[in-house]
């Protein structure tokens, strides 16, 4: 294919698309990912939000609308995008399915925007932000923590598994056991390592372990965000 048929065919969508148009689209699509950022920065409660994922989530909604709009209905084109953008690879992990879900949410709205279907943007923006608000007040499942014990006596043990059974039913397990010697004493240290899931009172499930007799010291760490 010559220059000048590659150039024909990337721009002769841009024929019925004015600047204004592409304009209106563009700031349609910004407006829609600021409440996209706004809806992650309130639901997101125990992690602070970076200024990088406000940047990702701008980016790819801009770039999204940007292509799509170019794309338009050319099926070649389209399928040269395809296998052009599939050659991009993420060097840095998700850290989340939540990140990853609010990527594409901003990829969908950018490409709504782009299709110049506006109440459909907005409208589609505000629906899912509004549920995901309501999932994040309305606390469904538990949460998982890694309970890390330090105990002076195998006894110790049992007390401790009968405290955390009737808090939490039955949703603990062991992940990991150690035993090291306790200077200190002359028998070992003991330390226990728990995956307990909890809707809530973990810091009450602390205290109450740390007041058991033979428990050195108790640390609780979120797995994940349920």
């Amino acid at each position: 294919m010559g220059r000048s048929n590659l150039i024909t065919l990337l721009f002769q969508n841009m024929d019925n698309l004015s600047v204004l148009h592409a304009v209106s689209n563009l700031l349609i699509a910004f407006l829609c990912v600021i409440i996209i950022y706004a809806v992650y920065f309130f639901t997101s409660k125990d992690v602070k939000p970076t200024a990088a994922f406000a940047k990702t989530l701008l980016i790819v909604n801009l770039s999204t609308c940007l292509v799509i709009m170019l794309v338009g209905s050319n099926l070649s084109l389209s399928l040269g995008m395809v296998g052009a953008l599939s050659v991009i690879r993420f060097r840095a992990a998700v850290k989340d399915s939540r990140d990853a879900a609010f990527v594409f949410y901003a990829i969908a709205a950018g490409m709504t925007a782009a299709l110049g279907v506006y109440a459909l943007s907005f409208i589609g923006t505000l629906f899912i932000g509004a549920a995901v608000i309501i999932f994040s007040l309305v606390r469904i499942g538990s949460r998982t923590y890694i309970f890390t014990l330090k105990t002076s006596e195998k006894a110790v043990r049992g007390e401790v598994e009968e405290e955390i059974r009737k808090t939490t039913g039955k949703r603990y397990s062991i992940i990991a056991i150690s035993s090291k010697h306790n200077k200190e004493n002359t028998g070992s240290l003991i330390e226990t390592v728990y995956e307990i899931g909890l809707r809530t009172g973990a810091e009450s499930l602390c205290e109450r372990l740390l007041e058991k007799e033979g428990v050195e010291s108790v640390n609780a760490l979120l797995r994940e965000d349920a």
